[in-house]
């Protein structure tokens, strides 16, 4: 990349092309007051230490022999081999000494190819590699030529340390000028948040300059100083075999390691996709546990308040939960100093390389989950909080969105088909207090996830029409239902009388478990195939607020009443046909390409919003099967699935980050011919199967 220079640039774009203070070429007639002997060891001390804290300087950088440049071929110079010639004696005044700077300048500049070096961190490892353009050069050298050139006038000035002397002195930093090093640390233990390079330029102005204002660049530090300060404290532990038991703060490493053990082996029939962690066991590179002063008082006084207003458990306390949150490393400096901010952006960017819409789908709040699985879906910053539920409301989808969490609650948690929490949204930071930042390692973060499952129980299989299929250019063509004979009041009204009988009376205590208030308070029916007994008009209320109202799925078991139809959009198109290729895994048979088609449309009565446009982008997609027996009968089912609208669905799409989209349902295809590392394509033994399991939960079989 380019590097694009900021600092001082309005002036060097103007005086490039013809040099600073009329200097324009390496050689400079020098009068001898600029001129030192080198055989003097002060002189020579002085010349030293002014290159060696040149070589840090910003713009410095094209210019200095970095970790890549291991061999020197006799054709390039670089600061450093200056150093060395200082050492080995080969100077006789400090004028050859400044030359040879700029000689390498000039060389630098005058070469046509690009610059490039390779910024290492402390440990050694390359962090980027970044190449200058000849132009950022040019400017670069310009900005060296005019340091270089003030450094050799002020150097032999003697009343340069009479007039820093007092000044200095204010800031504690008496140091000749040849110990400037000395300086430097002397900053860095004073401002120690202030970054290196700020302290260093501040080390040679302070040194070097002919006048300073020490209390305004202590003022300017200071300022500096806490704006780089973090806010909290951190304590960063490594797992081993050894254990240290009394290390301070050690327990609390321990308590995330186990939370986060405990919860990555659980599975859950997930509303939300879950990403798969590789080697479990050992996936934690580091745990940090974080004590932030600020966050800490302001979850205690929200905690008073839960207190005084009565949300406490049968034990009289305030409960408490460790819950996950998935985001961007590069967001969680920000939540550790500030805590959560409900309505900031995402850092990362879409498929569109967009920046990545905030999708609320479960009302506005800070959103966590108890399955760091489903938390990594949004990042590979993982961190483990202290979160206060308060007065929680329990959600279970069925189909539609909820609408904002209301007043009376402070949180709502979202359940899956078997009343497993899932996903927590929490209304206020206050309830919150970010705890350890779990580190995964880079080979435990696969890119495959777990598309949300349905979790449903099979219902009787519907024949497939074959009069509906139509031929068109080698191509058999499917449409979906598109029968609309009732209004929804009606379609729920056939549905109780066909799947639902009125329950015979009861003396026990039996509650609804959709309403949970007693059975015998209201009119009570039971559901045709499992028994179950809920309240009439729960059960109405369930069934219209599902897609299709067709059917009626008990809430206990997940049992079918009916036949179960979806709210894929109407007027999508599914073909198919067989072709004489090969699939990876079956080289016996042909292969069974599927093709669909959705369009842009209008959300009906059955989508998250009805009236609102939705969008189908990335149509047609492609699927491809085996054609042997099992992979006819996969598509026989996939036939009846797109017949029901089981497919495809309206809601928010997690890989565009964009809402009203037509998306995938939760029924895996294998959408690419050869897997490349994704799971999206073969071999892959066990898919035919599993796709027949996932079919035959949706009552598709």
């Amino acid at each position: 990349m380019s590097l694009t220079l900021k600092r001082n640039t309005e002036y060097m774009k103007t005086s490039h092309t013809c040099g600073f203070d009329g200097l324009l070429v390496k050689k400079r007639k020098s009068s001898d007051a600029l001129k030192g002997s080198m055989k003097n060891m002060e002189v020579k001390r002085k010349v030293f230490n002014i290159v060696k804290l040149l070589l840090h300087h910003i713009f410095a950088t094209p210019f200095t022999k970095m970790e890549n440049d291991l061999v020197n071929d006799g054709n390039h110079h670089y600061f450093e081999d200056v150093l060395q010639k200082i050492e080995e004696n080969k100077y006789e005044d400090s004028q050859q000494v400044f030359d040879d700077l700029v000689d390498i300048l000039e060389a630098t500049t005058r070469t046509n190819k690009e610059v490039n070096t390779m910024l290492l961190g402390n440990n050694g490892i390359e962090v980027k590699k970044i190449t200058y353009s000849k132009e950022d050069v040019e400017l670069m050298a310009n900005q060296m030529r005019k340091k270089i050139y003030n450094l050799e006038k002020n150097l032999f000035r003697e009343e340069l340390e009479v007039n820093q002397n007092e000044e200095k002195q204010d800031l504690e930093i008496i140091q000749p000028m040849d110990d400037l090093d000395k300086t430097f640390k002397t900053l860095q233990s004073r401002f120690p948040a202030v970054p290196a390079l700020i302290l260093m330029t501040k080390a040679l102005d302070i040194s070097l300059s002919k006048s300073l204002d020490l209390d305004f660049i202590r003022n300017e530090l200071e300022e500096t100083n806490k704006k780089y300060q973090p806010k909290f404290k951190s304590y960063k532990f490594f797992p081993s075999r050894k254990h240290d038991f009394n290390m301070d703060k050690v327990i609390h490493s321990y308590i995330a390691g186990y939370q986060f053990h405990k919860m990555i082996t659980k599975l859950s029939n997930s509303p939300v996709p879950m990403r798969t962690i590789l080697n479990m066991s050992d996936a934690i590179e580091s745990i940090t546990y974080i004590e932030n002063k600020e966050s800490t008082e302001a979850y205690k006084k929200q905690k008073d308040v839960f207190e005084k207003q009565g949300k406490v458990d049968e034990n009289i306390n305030v409960e408490e939960m460790l819950l996950f949150h998935g985001t961007a490393v590069a967001s969680l400096d920000s939540i550790l100093n500030s805590n959560f901010i409900v309505d900031a952006l995402p850092q990362q960017l879409n498929t569109q390389n967009e920046q990545r819409k905030k999708t609320m789908m479960f009302g506005r709040g800070v959103y966590f989950s108890e399955l760091p699985a489903i938390s990594l879906m949004y990042g590979n910053g993982l961190l483990l909080c202290k979160v206060m539920p308060g007065n929680c409301e329990r959600f279970k989808p069925q189909g539609v969105p909820p609408p904002e969490i209301s007043a009376e609650y402070d949180s709502r948690e979202v359940e899956s088909n078997n009343s497993q929490g899932v996903i927590h949204v929490v209304k206020s930071p206050a309830q919150i207090l970010p705890y350890c930042v779990i580190q995964l390692k880079k080979q435990s973060l696969s890119s495959q996830y777990t598309k949300p499952s349905q979790c449903v129980q099979p219902n009787h299989p519907a024949s497939h029409s074959k009069a509906q299929d139509q031929t068109q250019a080698g191509w058999s063509v499917v449409k979906a239902d598109q029968s609309k004979a009732h209004s929804k009041l009606i379609r729920v009204q056939k549905t109780m009388q066909n799947y639902t009988f009125p329950a015979a009376s009861s003396a026990d205590q039996q509650t609804c478990s959709i309403c949970c208030d007693l059975l015998s308070n209201e009119p009570a029916v039971s559901l045709a195939r499992c028994g179950h007994k809920f309240h009439s008009l729960c059960v109405q209320e369930l069934t219209a607020h599902q897609a299709g109202q067709q059917h009626i799925q008990c809430p206990n078991c997940q049992t079918i009443q009916g036949v179960k139809t979806g709210n894929q959009p109407i007027g999508g198109e599914m073909k198919w046909r067989k072709d004489n290729g090969k699939v990876p895994g079956y080289p016996d048979c042909g292969v069974i390409v599927i093709k669909y088609s959705m369009a842009d449309g209008v959300q009906e009565e059955c989508h998250p919003h009805p009236g609102k446009p939705f969008q189908a982008k990335g149509y047609p997609r492609t699927a491809i099967l085996p054609d042997n027996q099992q992979g006819n009968v996969v598509l026989a089912l996939l036939i009846k699935a797109f017949q029901r609208r089981l497919i495809f669905t309206v809601g928010p799409s997690l890989s565009r980050g964009e809402e009203d989209c037509v998306t995938w349902n939760g029924i895996h295809h294998k959408t690419v011919l050869q897997d490349a590392g994704s799971g999206h394509g073969y071999p892959d033994g066990g898919y035919l199967d599993r796709v027949v399991e996932e079919l035959k939960q949706i009552g598709v079989e």
